[in-house]
């Protein structure tokens, strides 16, 4: 459920009519933190209310306070969980109470007893909304008080079974019909809805499980479309290559040219799951990883004396995983039978789920808490999964209290990760935590030149330096087109030169553009109206020419940016256009709109009612994504781009490519018509 201004108060009067208990949270993302926030309910009245904000935590009614002004916010989202014991939860941290004013009550007048016929009206309301009522005919045909207790426990089971119902509505059921139909059939049974309430939060389970397995099939999709691509194109200059040289052909096919680009497979040591050829003596080191390169060798000498636990974090690519397998190959190597693995997030998470289908928890825990060296690849894949984050928190503590080494990985600082609860935050924190930025010039050449020497190959330096130089921000990438190099050089059976090298990685020349035109001029020609356009840039100089003049070609536009617009007005010549500066401050001058997506959409929807044709354009993707959410932002976009597609208006959006993943880039790729320009 999202946030609203009545959400929360629209949930807690539904609680307290089904005499609910368990409790509420609500997550929101600001200021690139996660504010996350506890409302326990018992038997529909709220008894403890806990808030989090960074290092701050409030209890109690100050809480509750928080919690609902969270509520209000459209990015909020609020989840509702059946299954707890509130009992240990209240006695570990009564400060979270909900101290309820003391009020003198009058003596309540004793209800008259239902009669028959009022019990065989309830009987006909319950049988016509699906209840399996026959134990009530039969309790209703014999004593008239036993049928009267028998009735007042089937309401209040019924009460718990139209909450259960309520939950099913709110979940994305396509796929799991199946056990949506069982679950129903065995809720017309208001007896079994303890055994429901267990079925309802495993398909919730379930559900989240298969969006994160489509997100991963996805980025997988993804990843082997580029792999089809650049093969084909070398795959094409190939055969292109060799029929004008007069050479055969035969042979030469796209799968051949794949396994030419493929990277060699990985060597892992089946007892630690390291992977062996990831160890400091092939890790290059330069000013972009120095010092996480140092702080990862000072903790393979001295496990637990130098920083326990050490957390590296770097975009996607960056070599984080190669620091990881380092420190356990070294500690492997130099250690008398150490007890060292090595794993990702999701392996650690699907072993457990393994663990807990096949009853075998204590085997699990005795495997990793009799670990020496604890080494955990991805931890921002945590996010959203609670039971896993529970079982690490306790794995975490009794690893760290025996002083063994916790080495860990992240895209982002554990504040970022949407999701990862505060106490984890607070353990993956108490060490040391080392960035690597993506290489500079230097550092690259050396990269290669040490693949290269690698792979038994003589390039010469002007053919690094131009690989170095087309590929900046990824070591993957930087790999990858090296790679695509040397298949073509393998493949035509001629040496590397600096033109086949331009030739081969044309695609990557500095300032051609992938899809769109060079000129701003050439651009404006082709927008249409209702079109969205995603302009690549490092600086936001062509989208705002380009939205000037589309603007200037309608009924005007409206821009919204993280510029301060009274420079954006100085450089740009934007006539009356609104300017609305995305940030959080107020100011006197300038119209001001906060990181709100849905306040950012009304005053979209609101420009457009005002007009037939114009231009909108949105400068700061990359702080929307810091207060809110990729996700949000995403789904917030779609809505837009959805919007305008219906009318005359154009969307342009901002992008400096460094400012996002290189997996949401690619996907706003998608959603948008690309404009990058010289």
């Amino acid at each position: 459920m999202s946030g609203s201004a009545d959400a929360l108060k629209a949930l807690l009067l539904d609680l307290k009519k089904y005499t609910f208990t368990g409790y509420v949270r609500t997550i929101r993302i600001a200021s690139g933190q996660p504010w996350e926030g506890f409302v326990f309910v018992q038997a529909g009245n709220p008894v403890a209310s806990f808030h989090f904000r960074g290092d701050k935590t409030e209890h109690g009614r100050a809480a509750l306070k928080e919690v609902w002004q969270d509520s209000y916010d459209g990015t909020c989202s609020i989840e509702l969980h059946a299954r707890v014991e509130l009992e240990p939860i209240l006695r570990e941290h009564p400060q979270g109470a909900l101290d309820r004013a003391k009020r003198v009550v009058k003596k309540p007048r004793v209800a008259d007893a239902p009669t028959k016929e009022a019990l065989q009206a309830r009987l006909k309301t319950w049988k016509d909304e699906g209840f399996e009522v026959r134990d009530l005919e039969a309790a209703l045909a014999g004593d008239l008080d036993t049928g009267r207790a028998a009735f007042a426990a089937f309401e209040e089971n019924a009460k718990k079974v139209g909450l259960l119902r309520e939950i099913l509505k709110g979940f994305d059921t396509k796929g799991f019909e199946a056990r949506v139909t069982m679950i129903g059939e065995k809720l017309r049974d208001p007896r079994k809805h303890l055994a429901a309430e267990a079925d309802v939060e495993e398909l919730r389970e379930a559900i989240e499980k298969t969006k994160r397995d489509a997100e991963t099939r996805e980025a997988e999709t993804e990843r082997e479309r580029e792999i089809q691509d650049r093969a084909r194109h070398v795959f094409e200059m190939v055969l292109k290559h060799r029929q004008e040289a007069g050479k055969a052909t035969v042979g030469i096919t796209e799968s051949a040219v794949i396994q030419a680009m493929e990277e060699k497979p990985t060597a892992r040591d089946e007892r630690t799951n390291l992977i062996r050829q990831f160890n400091f003596d092939t890790f290059v080191v330069g000013p972009s990883n120095r010092f996480a390169h140092a702080a990862s060798l000072a903790v393979s000498k001295a496990p637990h004396s130098a920083y326990n636990p050490l957390l590296i974090t770097s975009g996607p690519g960056l070599g984080k995983t190669h620091l990881l397998n380092g420190i356990g190959n070294y500690i492997a190597a130099n250690t008398a039978n150490p007890r060292v693995l090595y794993l990702s997030v999701e392996a650690f998470t699907n072993e457990m789920r393994e663990a807990q289908a096949s009853g075998k928890m204590a085997d699990f825990r005795e495997k990793y808490r009799t670990l020496d060296v604890f080494l955990l690849d991805d931890v921002h894949f945590l996010s959203g999964r609670g039971d896993v984050q529970e079982e690490l928190f306790h794995t975490f503590n009794e690893l760290y209290n025996k002083g063994k080494q916790i080495a860990l990985t992240s895209d982002r600082p554990p504040k970022e990760v949407p999701e990862l609860e505060d106490r984890l935050v607070s353990r993956f924190e108490s060490g040391l935590i080392a960035d690597i930025q993506p290489p500079e010039y230097e550092t690259r050449v050396a990269i290669l030149r040490r693949r290269a020497k690698d792979m038994g190959v003589e390039m010469e330096e002007e053919v690094l330096a131009t690989i170095a130089t087309l590929v900046s921000d990824n070591i993957r990438e930087l790999g990858g087109a090296l790679n695509r190099v040397l298949a073509f050089s393998s493949l035509m059976g001629e040496p590397v030169t600096l033109e086949m090298t331009k030739e081969v990685l044309r695609d990557l020349t500095t300032g051609e553009p992938k899809r769109g035109k060079a000129k701003v001029e050439d651009a404006e020609r082709d927008l249409k109206p209702g079109g969205a356009y995603l302009v690549k840039e490092e600086r936001p100089t062509d989208c705002f020419r380009l939205f000037s003049r589309a603007a200037a070609g309608g009924d005007g536009g409206v821009l919204i940016t993280r510029s301060n617009p009274k420079r954006v007005r100085e450089k740009f010549d934007l006539g009356s256009t609104r300017i609305l500066w995305l940030t959080d401050r107020e100011s006197s001058s300038e119209d001001t709109i906060p990181p709100v997506l849905e306040r950012i959409i009304y005053e979209i929807e609101e420009f457009m009612k005002k007009g037939t044709r114009g231009a909108i354009l949105i400068d700061g993707i990359e702080y929307l994504v810091s207060n809110n959410s990729f996700d949000a932002v995403l789904k917030f976009l779609r809505r837009l781009i959805d919007h305008v597609s219906e009318t005359r208006y154009t969307f342009l959006l901002s992008l400096s490519p460094a400012t996002l993943k290189e997996q949401e880039v690619k996907i706003l790729e998608r959603e948008m018509e690309t404009l990058t320009f010289q």
